[in-house]
């Protein structure tokens, strides 16, 4: 979402071990924090996509710092599974 809003199957293929139910339950609960923002489009057929509010964009730097240790750490295992 920190390119843009997304549609909840379009969430559900960028999460691929991720159930419906918990996808949506996940979705909730961040939007009950405020973190993410739910919008529903009138038209045919109803469109609803979730971004996140202007409290979820200042999480990047947060997640941005998560996602590089999680590089890090891929990297230090695959290095120790060799050795």
């Amino acid at each position: 979402m920190l390119a843009g809003p997304l549609r909840f199957g379009e969430l559900r293929e960028r999460i691929p071990r991720i159930t419906d139910a918990m996808l949506s339950q996940r979705l909730k609960e961040l939007e009950h924090a405020e973190v993410v923002e739910r919008t529903v489009t009138v038209a045919r057929p109803v469109e609803v996509r979730y971004g996140l509010t202007e409290i979820g964009y200042r999480l990047r730097p947060v997640l941005d710092a998560v996602r590089a240790w999680s590089v890090d750490w891929s990297a230090h295992q695959a290095a120790r599974s060799t050795d």
